[in-house]
């Protein structure tokens, strides 16, 4: 390459900044000299420099640059909030009362500051292992939380009697508020962290929150000098904290699965045979009303609530049984985990097997939910999957043919669902969850979402192996009188499948019965299929030759 001013041997840039450089041989000297070219802003290099993490934008996530803008302007607010607040705390420890002692304000300073100690330790013990799973929720409540906290301590003058106690109980709620925020933060460092520069980025953005916490803290003095303690205003700033921190959540485009994500993605491949990219899951994500009831959404999307890595004694006083217990334990031999479906109580236990991996504990819980969907569907239970649409997907075709078969079901309990899966339906939704979760596991893949870690809950019991239990268990100290299981049980007889269910078998038992492989598109038809091509679930088609199928 040739210029004016000599040949151009290398050409340098600095990351994807306008920044370059050039090394140039003038045509007068046989050394090389280097020429700047900058094509940017120094006041703008300025600050990405100081506020921004090295590499800045292509070392962060996409998302990265909307949150902060949201989390910057919560902090404005909140820091505005605080010094409001913060006056009225002063005046309630005695300061500018000419009757308060030192002694007085130093013991309710002591007492505040000893349970707010106490509340971060009860807090991490019991909540501990949310906060990675649900990073969004609980920073969302965390300043929530905050925003009430302070609500109590400018009011303080209404509770003259009782100043030490409310000072306590929003000490309380501000030690909760920092260990979720700052556990919550380190969630989203970690996100935003591309190149494993979480220290950076974490940096960083202390840099910002103390430059805003600056500017908004001579704002505040400026509205109490002006102002005074202007309720309006502080009540303006809460709402406007709690807006920006919303916006700030949603602005998050989260790559790992958690239980809300995971169960929405499955429900869209169900429904439409795509597996939904994260950004699209994460717009849909509930964030403020989750978990507020009984774990509301898988209820409302597979009609059981999930339970993953309990001890199996949860279920001696529904299956007692040996017999029972060995028959389930034959479906899963090859598994990594075991499902038993508790339809007195629409609990889906998923055990989790010693050994097992990220993949496998992703697959039990996609198992658990086509089992789910399948008891749901035996005993004529509506869930979104089965909503009249104007062509049935391939698994809600499965789910209509199990209705009208007999061997897919069996007498259940007297609360709860009439029927309970056979053990020859757990049989057979195993067989499409071996075939289907390749098909999903691609597709999650292709999309962008991160297998290599989750964010489920799972408890720490596991299911041991044969060879770890052979001759290492004693039975001395066991009294069989107190067991839960009946001694006069005796071994179950085996039940006999009708011709019926061995020919549904073998029509729905086919390569191609479910599994649509997935595409760069992501959508799991190819264009001739979509534009009226022949379908690769022949369940229908089955179903047409064989009248006694439609009945």
């Amino acid at each position: 390459m040739k210029s004016q001013d000599g040949d151009i041997i290398f050409k340098e840039k600095y990351g994807s900044s306008a920044k370059e450089r050039y090394l140039v041989k003038p045509p007068d000297q046989l050394n090389v000299v280097v020429c700047k070219e900058e094509k940017f802003n120094n006041v703008a290099s300025l600050f990405t420099k100081v506020f921004l993490p090295q590499g800045y934008p292509d070392s962060v996530s996409k998302d990265y640059i909307a949150y902060q803008i949201w989390d910057t302007a919560q902090a404005f607010c909140s820091t505005i909030s605080g010094t409001l607040a913060t006056q009225e705390v002063l005046r309630g420890v005695g300061v500018g009362n000419k009757h308060a002692t030192p002694l007085a304000a130093t013991v309710t300073w002591v007492l505040k500051d000893g349970c707010g100690h106490l509340g971060k330790i009860l807090f991490a013990y019991s909540h501990g292992t949310y906060l990675d799973a649900y990073s969004k929720k609980w920073r969302l409540y965390a300043d929530t939380l905050n925003d009430a906290a302070m609500c109590i301590e400018i009011a303080l003058p209404l509770f003259r009697n009782y100043i030490t106690f409310a000072l306590c109980v929003s000490t309380v709620m501000k030690a909760v508020v920092g260990v979720a925020g700052g556990a919550t933060r380190a969630a989203m460092t970690q996100h935003h962290a591309l190149r494993g520069n979480m220290a950076d980025v974490s940096a960083k953005d202390s840099s910002q929150e103390t430059a805003v916490n600056l500017i908004a803290s001579f704002t505040a003095l400026f509205i109490i000098t002006v102002f005074g303690n202007s309720l309006f205003i502080f009540s303006l700033m809460l709402i406007l904290h709690i807006v920006f921190n919303y916006f700030a959540v949603r602005a998050v485009c989260l790559r790992t699965l958690n239980e809300p994500r995971f169960i929405q993605v499955i429900d869209t491949y169900l429904k439409r045979e795509v597996i939904a990219n994260p950004c699209e899951i994460n717009r849909n994500e509930p964030i403020i009303f989750y978990q507020l009831g009984p774990n509301l959404l898988d209820l409302k999307i597979c009609g059981f609530q999930m339970k993953l890595g309990g001890s199996m004694a949860q279920i001696i006083k529904e299956a007692s049984k040996a017999s029972h217990l060995k028959e389930i334990k034959e479906i899963y031999n090859e598994r990594k985990y075991i499902l038993y479906p508790n339809t007195n109580y629409r609990i889906m236990y998923i055990f989790i097997k010693d050994g097992s991996t990220t993949d496998d504990i992703l697959c039990a819980y996609f198992h658990a939910v086509l089992l789910s969907v399948t008891t749901c569907a035996i005993n004529n239970y509506k869930l979104p999957v089965f909503h009249n649409t104007s062509e049935l997907k391939p698994f809600a075709q499965v789910c209509k043919m199990l209705q009208s078969v007999e061997w897919s079901r069996k007498s259940g309990k007297r609360t709860g669902f009439i029927y309970e899966p056979s053990y020859e339906l757990q049989r057979y939704v195993n067989s499409i969850a071996t075939q289907e979760w390749q098909s999903v596991r691609s597709g999650l893949i292709q999309t962008g979402w991160d297998l290599t870690k989750h964010l489920l809950i799972v408890d720490e019991w596991r299911v041991c192996g044969e060879k770890s239990i052979l001759n290492e268990i004693s039975f001395e100290h066991i009294d069989f009188a107190k067991s839960t299981v009946d001694p006069q049980c005796t071994k179950a007889k085996s039940r006999k499948i009708s011709e019926q269910k061995g020919n549904d078998l073998d029509d729905l038992m086919d390569d191609e019965m479910f599994t649509i492989e997935p595409e760069p598109s992501v959508k799991f038809r190819d264009s001739e299929e979509r534009k009226g091509g022949k379908s690769k679930t022949n369940i229908k088609d089955t179903a047409e030759k064989d009248p006694e199928k439609k009945d």
